[in-house]
This record gives structure tokens, sequence and C-alpha cells, in this order.
């Protein structure tokens, strides 16, 4: 006779706990593993802000997930999940676009070419990343290389001078423009020496990022103590206080020898709040230097700090001549 836990009951248990864990990782392996998805790469320039999870788009049609972001080399390697039903050749390319004004991205991807895809990876060749700012002053500025500020002032003095007998009103629209070309072109030694300025800083500022990032670091680390150090004096003031006020209750009719021990208590209490108060200003300080680094760092895994130039190189060439 078989007690409640005998061999049959023991053995039910067992199936019962191996069915429950291989459900489980069934469920798992559903959310985890993409089926009837392939796995691809592309290499891009920066990753513009595009971030793990996003949608994969082909023709519109969303049929893939960015699934890593990772730095490889001096490039961005993005490893993203396609359909099956998609074939990607040889000369297929890839493009990180905003999908809405909140900063949401996706990646575009546009099967091209015969073959298939080397190591399943799209070169960098073949893609490209959201316009941006630097591209328009580069563009502009490359347009404004061949300007000579001299020749624009004289050839707005030649327009005056022709149409001096116009009317009253375009004479003195011409005039002003005619000044406004002359005082520009004597402003070029000035702009040169601000130039030169600009490329001094920023090149101390390129020599040194090393111990700029370790200043941003260690600037973390001061804020995680004095927020630490504030929280404690909260307590010891709230603490400290109640006291008081339940001593100098209890205390009221007492001794009048006990008045210094209070007052030198008061004192110490003021003094906390002092210290609470120079920790809350050197936290408010520092906390738009953390925010900051924050912003640098959430990219990925590396730091974005780039201090080149605090012009535009073309534009500074421009200016400087062969001095440049």
């Amino acid at each position: 006779m078989s007690g409640p836990f005998g061999g049959g009951h023991r053995r039910l248990g067992v199936v019962g706990v191996v069915a429950v864990v291989v459900m489980g990782l069934g469920v798992l392996a559903l959310s985890v593993i993409p089926f009837g998805q392939r796995h691809y790469s592309a290499l891009v320039e920066h990753s513009a802000g595009l971030r793990v999870g996003e949608e994969v788009q082909v023709a519109g049609v969303g049929l893939g997930e960015v699934r890593g972001i990772s730095l490889q080399g001096k490039a961005v390697k993005i490893d993203f999940t396609l359909d099956t039903s998609v074939r990607l050749g040889r000369d297929s390319t890839a493009t990180i676009k905003v999908a809405t004004l909140l900063g949401t991205h996706f990646l575009e991807v546009k099967p091209a070419g015969d073959g298939s895809l080397p190591d399943g990876t799209i070169p960098l060749a073949h893609t490209s990343v959201p316009y941006n700012l630097q591209d328009v002053v580069e563009g502009s500025t490359r347009t404004l290389d061949d300007i000579d500020g001299k020749k624009v002032a004289a050839s707005m003095q030649v327009l005056a001078d022709t149409l001096r007998d116009t009317p009253e009103e375009a004479r003195r629209a011409i005039d002003g423009v005619s000044r406004l070309s002359g005082v520009a072109a004597k402003r070029s030694d000035q702009m040169q020496r601000l130039l030169a300025g600009a490329r001094r800083v920023t090149g101390d500022l390129a020599d040194n990022d090393e111990e700029i990032l370790d200043l941003l670091k260690q600037s973390t680390l001061v804020l995680d103590e004095l927020t630490s150090r504030r929280d404690v004096i909260d307590r010891m003031l709230a603490d400290s206080t109640k006291l008081a006020e339940q001593v100098s209750g209890v205390l009221k009719d007492s001794d009048k020898q006990l008045e210094p021990l209070m007052r030198d208590f008061t004192t110490t209490l003021d003094a906390l709040r002092k210290q609470r108060k120079d920790i809350t200003a050197s936290v408010d300080g520092l906390s738009t230097m953390v925010t900051y680094f924050a912003n640098a760092t959430g990219n990925g895994p590396w730091m974005d700090l780039h201090v080149a130039s605090a012009l535009n190189d073309n534009l500074t060439c421009a200016v400087l001549g062969p001095t440049c």
C-alpha cells in the first residue's frame, strides 16, 4: 500500500514540472527568436539617434526590427531582422530616417542588385544618415568662398554712381547698400582675428578632450555624493527639529542651566540648514553638466564629443587665406 506520495504521484509531479519548464522555454523562444525572419547588418556613419526596437521598413511597410547597435571601428554597426520574403542583393542600400517630430526613427532598406548580400552586411558606401546642419553650412560656404568683399563693395559703389539720378527713394536704398558693403569690407581684418581666436580655443579643447571627459565623469560622482549628503542632512534636520520641540516642551519649566544646551542645539540646527543650502546650490550647479554628459553618452557605448573646429573649415580658410 503506497503512501500519499508514492511512486505514481512522484512521477506525475516530475512530468508536471518538466511540462511547465518546456512551456516556459517555448514562450521565451517565441518572444526572442524571430521566426520567419533573417538577420542582416548595416554599417553607417553614425547612429543618428536610431534605437534598438525601432522599425525596419521596405517600401514603406514595416518588415523587421532593429536588434542591436554597436561601434565597429569608425563606423556604427546596426543589426536588424527582415522578413524572409525580402531578398537583399549586393547593391542593397539602407538609410536612417526620422519618423516623427518626437524623435522616433526607422531604418529604410531598399533591395537592389543580383546575388546575395556579402556577409549579410550592407557596406558603409551603401548607407546614409539624415541630412544635418553641417552639410548645409559646408554647402553654403563653398558658394561664398569665391566672393571678394572688396570687389563687391566696388561694384556697389559703381552701381550707386550710375543710378544717382534715379528717384530719391531708390537712391537712398542704393546708397545704403553701398555703405553696408563698405562696412563689410572694412571688417574683414576683425573677422580674420575672430577666426584665429576661435581656432586657438577649439584647438585647446581638442588637445584636452580626455581631461574634459574625466572631469565630467568625476562631476557625476561628486553630484551623487552631494545628493546623498543632502538627504542625510534632511533626515537629521527633521529628527533634530522634532527632538527640539519635544525637549523644549518637557524642559520648559526646568532649571535655567539647560538653556545654554538648547541654544547650542539650535545653533547646530542652523549650521545644518546652512550646509544643506550650500550643498543644494552645488547640486544645482552640477546638474546641468551631468545632463550634458548623459546626453553625450546616450547614443551607445561611447561618448559624443567633437571640438575639432568651432567654425566651418571652408569659411576659416576663405578668410585666413594661404595661412590656413
